[in-house]
This record gives structure tokens, sequence and C-alpha cells, in this order.
């Protein structure tokens, strides 16, 4: 540990944009991506499309997710989470590449872009986007910042899957609409389930790490067999609620176009099933966002043609 941190503390080699690329994770920003477009549809049918409002919701979504990935990054390298031989981080600091101070300030960099974002949506959408704002920075925040840290105390399922999934959604139906309403939030469970999934891939193949760092997740408290049941749950869950949802004619039978995915979602459960180290699940976390944008793009596209035909 103490190695870790006096490599991460040296001086790295030139900053380039590919260093601040990778520590960014950009194969995670389906994250935040997904659930602004899908609540801009949903809001852009209920009261008209305003495609700079929602540029800038998208650019506010993005910085937040920024942000969270960076001083996540900080924290998890403070506390030991992340070292050599782990698979969670970014690796910019465990490599030496980039500083603990830059990678923190980049991270409030990237926070002050968010608050920027929201600053100019409230003067055009009023105070819901504070209240959606204020929840989404301090949910960001305190991922893994002190003293609250709530991903050390097997809450960050429940808290990524508010944030990225319900609450996204809904921000950004509110930034189309002016005005909150119930069923962005319902329509949001699906990618919210599929997000939280993300997390829970990254989790399960990071249980003996996690152990040694001693924090808890959701994943140790079940244990590896309790673990991989509830990623298939997250992941099977999602296109039950989907079904549900054009059931209930909530949604288009043509967001149905999400099951297309099928075969991705069997090729995911068959890996998390099989492996029992976690280096055969290096890209569990990775796999499983490819998912969430496909079915998240299919199930969106759906819901906005089933408006136009």
């Amino acid at each position: 540990m103490v190695a870790e941190q006096v490599r991460g503390l040296a001086t790295p080699p030139p900053r380039t944009a590919k260093t601040w690329l990778q520590a960014l994770r950009p194969f995670s920003f389906t994250a935040s991506i997904v659930p602004v477009l899908l609540g801009t549809v949903l809001g852009a049918f209920a009261a008209g499309f305003h495609p700079l409002f929602g540029a800038i919701a998208l650019v506010g979504a993005m910085a937040i997710h920024a942000s969270a990935n960076l001083i996540a990054d900080y924290y998890d390298f403070r506390a030991g989470v992340d070292a050599d031989d782990t698979y969670g981080s970014s690796g910019v600091l465990t490599g030496g590449l980039l500083t603990p101070q830059e990678v923190f300030l980049g991270g409030l960099v990237a926070m002050a872009l968010a608050v920027a974002a929201g600053a100019y949506l409230v003067t055009v959408r009023g105070s819901t986007i504070v209240v959606l704002g204020l929840i989404g920075l301090i949910g960001a925040y305190s991922y893994t910042a002190r003293p609250l840290g709530y991903k050390y105390r097997a809450l960050g399922d429940f808290g990524i899957f508010t944030l990225f999934g319900p609450l996204m959604v809904l921000g950004a139906y509110v930034v189309q609409t002016g005005r909150p309403d119930w069923m962005p939030l319902v329509i949001a469970v699906p990618v919210g389930f599929l997000v939280t999934a993300i997390l829970h891939a990254n989790n399960l193949r990071d249980m003996p790490f996690d152990r040694r760092a001693g924090i808890r997740t959701i994943a140790m408290l079940l244990g590896r067999s309790g673990a991989r049941g509830m990623y298939a749950g997250l992941v099977l869950g999602a296109y039950l609620v989907v079904i549900g949802l054009v059931a209930a004619r909530v949604v288009s039978p043509l967001a149905l176009a999400a099951l297309l995915t099928v075969p991705i979602a069997a090729r995911n459960l068959k890996l998390v099933f099989r492996a029992s180290e976690p280096a055969e699940l290096a890209m569990a976390d990775v796999m499983t966002a490819q998912l969430h944008m496909m079915f998240g793009v299919l199930m969106t596209v759906g819901v906005a043609l089933g408006h136009v035909l």
C-alpha cells in the first residue's frame, strides 16, 4: 500500500489527453448518456423538443459522471482499495500517470462544469432542477468521499441505481417539460437495473480486493453465489420490466426492441456464472456497460417510434 501511494505521489510522466481520457473511463459514460437520452425523448413527446436544453443537460450529466469517476479514483487510491493488482480503477494513480492532487482537482473542475450547466437550466426550468441537481452532486461526491462514502458501506448499488436511473431520466424529462412526473421514474427502472449491474459486475470481480481493503459491498454481503444471482436478477429484471411496461401500455410495443440484446445478456451471464477468478471477470463491467448502452438505445428508439408511428 505504501509503495503504491509513494508511486502515486512521485512526479508523473508528462500529462497527455490520452492520460486524462483514461482517467475519465469513457466506457462508463453510457451510464449517463442513456438515461438523459431516454428522459429527453419522453419529455420531448410530452411537451415539445428543446435541443439546446437537452444538449446542456447531457453535458451536465456527463460532467457529474466524470467528476464521480475522478473523485472515486482519488478516494479509492487513498483508502488502499485500488492497487497494482486490482482492476476497478482507471489505473492513472496506481500507474503513476497522474498525482492524486491532479485527479481530485480534475474532479472538482468537472463538478464546476456540471454546476454551470445546471445553473443555466435553473434559469429556464426553475427550482425542480435545483433539487435534482443538488441530489446528483451530493450523490456523486459522497459515493467515496468522507464522511459518507456510501460505496464503502454496501450502499453503492442503491445509490447508483437512483442517480443514474430514475433521477437522471426525470431530470432530463424536466429539462424538456419544466415539470416532474411519475411516468419517467417508472420507465427508467430497466436502465437503472442495468447501470447497477455495471457496478455489481465490478464489485463481484473485486470481492477479494475489497475484503483486503476492509470495505463492504452488497456483493461481499451476499457472497459469490448470491452476488451472481443478484447480477442475473438485475439483467433479467430489466427485460421483465420492459415487457411489463408494454403490457401495461405505459410504453409502445416497439420498446421491445430492447429484447434484441438478449444474446449479449446471455454472453455476460455465462461469463459471470463460469468465472472463478477475478482475472476472468476483468472485462465484466465493460461488457455490462455495452449491454446497457445497446439496451438503452434500442428501448429509447422504440419509445420514440411508438410516438411517431
